[in-house]
């Protein structure tokens, strides 16, 4: 083997450790059941990934294939949008069909009274998840049923036990990996719920209930990794690095599907100038070469390693990748077109109108 093909295959153990060493951070110190539930799917997407590369399933095949399905909730708004309304109208329906039925009396199922929308917001109005879309997350209709909490306890036990054991394997092997951190116990407060067949204050153009809740799926993503996920570590934790840049670049390429549906449709109209002036800022920052090492665990044969670079952080990927360019000034050009979707998205709802309710 030459000295390429080494460090290519040394570094990305490395980089499955130092991810494990962060999951592991969190799983040892955060208690908040609205985090636990929105933080699964990055947790799965190490899972997966690992498994892909060690070339091997080491959980049972009912986890393996919940694992899967829910790692592939990522970027599953990324795909048509033909396809994307589909399914948040489908969600929707199952969501309205449960908590209708759950009224007391038949007659008040007809009121359209209840609500089948829940909300989790930051204390300064930074909206951060929500039902439906953890309902898809875990292919449930009612979350509250028992059975679908015995089923995350298992797959959470499984993830917990995968990730403490690659963790300790690489410990014997490679030595101590230090996490750095800058804040540790999320909790999240705040709530609002909603009625998501009625006009809503929610959302600035009530008009289509389908692209309303494919913005707020989006921006639930984008705004969990900003103001919940990156406060808890300094920006050189490189884990934290990739989940950003993944929800970043699946968030632009749903924005781009939207965009590409509206020139061939006329039964959605979107902010297609407000797109582009997206498309127009990204700047080839999800390169494929780069994008390869950002989704996967084997750097062997992808070209994205040298030894001039090594001792930079993230072992230089980055700078192999665009010319030069430093890991800082990649990730506040990240940051920066983060933001700039994140406003573009926040600009469709009334956040600070609404009257949050504290959990």
């Amino acid at each position: 083997m030459d000295n390429i093909s080494e460090l290519e295959r040394l570094i990305s153990i490395r980089i499955i450790q130092e991810d494990a060493e962060t999951i592991f951070a969190l799983l040892s110190s955060e208690r908040d059941s609205i985090f636990a539930m929105e933080i699964i799917p990055y947790y799965a997407l190490f899972v997966q990934s690992c498994q892909e590369y060690m070339g091997k399933n080491f959980l049972p095949e009912e986890i393996a294939l919940s694992i899967k399905d829910i790692r592939n909730h990522i970027k599953s708004y990324a795909e048509s949008f033909g396809k994307s309304k589909r399914k948040v109208a489908s969600i929707d329906q199952e969501q309205d069909t449960n908590f209708r039925s759950q009224l007391r009396f038949n007659f008040l199922k007809s009121w359209n009274i209840h609500l089948n929308l829940g909300t989790y917001w930051t204390e300064d109005h930074h909206i951060i998840g929500n039902t439906q879309q953890l309902a898809a997350f875990f292919d449930s209709k009612d979350l509250s049923d028992p059975k679908v909490g015995k089923k995350l306890y298992d797959l959470g036990y499984q993830i917990g036990s995968f990730v403490s054991s690659v963790r300790s394997g690489l410990l014997a092997a490679l030595g101590q990996s230090a996490v750095a951190r800058t804040a540790n116990a999320v909790k999240i407060k705040n709530y609002y719920d909603i009625n998501t067949n009625k006009h809503n204050i929610l959302f600035v153009d009530n008009t289509s209930k389908e692209l309303n809740l494919f913005y707020l799926h989006l921006l639930c993503n984008m705004n969990f990794v900003k103001y919940i996920l990156r406060p808890l570590f300094p920006d050189e934790n490189t884990w934290v690095f990739r989940v950003e840049y993944i929800v970043t670049y699946y968030t632009f390429r749903a924005l781009l599907r939207l965009k590409n549906y509206c020139e061939n449709n006329d039964d959605i109209v979107a902010d297609i100038n407000g797109i582009k002036e997206l498309e127009m800022a990204e700047s080839d920052m999800f390169q494929t070469r780069f994008r390869n090492c950002m989704m996967h665990y084997g750097l062997e044969n992808q070209d994205v390693l040298s030894f001039e670079y090594i001792e930079r952080p993230f072992f230089g990927i980055i700078e192999n990748c665009f010319n030069g360019t430093d890991y800082q000034t990649y990730l506040r050009a990240l940051h920066s077109f983060s933001d700039r979707i994140i406003i573009f998205l926040e600009k469709h709802f009334n956040c600070s109108d609404i009257a949050l309710k504290k959990l």
